[in-house]
């Protein structure tokens, strides 16, 4: 269960509390953070950039239990001005960012003087499925990264195996698939002695 400062409490209450929303990218090559003020902020070892207030778009994020997948997308426009350009947002794809993960947070202010309270609570993880390249005659070059909860795979079905790589990028270290190209298969019947 999630715990918040008595003050966050309080100021929830009266209502009055200023949000900076952040984003983090686990990618393959370090991870990169974005928080929505005019200057950047360090948590948990990552320096967060400073960007323009609507530079990326966050979808509604919905909430549910059991095990149904709940995904989020992130949109990202070209902005020249700010040295966005298409082929900087074309650069991702030199990135390994296939199943890293994505965490949305809200960081705490106080209204009157802008103190931090308490630590950035995370709203939504996810990972990467997808990142879509687009153009639009009226709104210019932007891309669109589907990301989705670790709940599909609760309900994904398919005859695919995990392999060792599979299992690598998700769970780094951990060994339950490392014989499994090499022990074949064993038939059994069931109910015979």
């Amino acid at each position: 269960m999630r715990t918040y400062p008595p003050e966050l409490l309080d100021l929830l209450d009266e209502g009055r509390v200023r949000y900076a929303g952040m984003i983090r990218f686990d990618l393959g090559e370090g991870s990169y953070g974005f928080i929505r003020q005019s200057a950047d902020y360090v948590h948990a070892g990552v320096t967060y950039k400073a960007m323009l207030d609507g530079l990326i778009e966050v979808s509604d994020l919905s909430y549910g239990t059991g095990t149904v997948a709940q995904g989020f997308t992130l949109r990202l426009s070209e902005s020249p001005d700010n040295g966005i350009t298409p082929a900087v947002l074309l650069n991702i794809e030199n990135y390994d960012y296939r199943d890293r993960p994505v965490t949305i947070y809200d960081l705490h202010r106080h209204p009157d003087t802008g103190a931090e309270i308490g630590d950035p609570v995370a709203l939504m993880r996810g990972y990467i499925n997808a990142i879509i390249h687009e153009e639009d005659p009226s709104s210019g070059y932007f891309m669109t990264v589907e990301c989705e909860s670790r709940g599909l795979y609760y309900s994904r079905t398919n005859g695919r195996i995990r392999s060792q790589d599979d299992q690598q990028r998700r769970n780094p270290g951990d060994k339950v698939n490392a014989h499994l190209a090499t022990s074949g298969r064993v038939k059994i019947d069931w109910g015979k002695a």
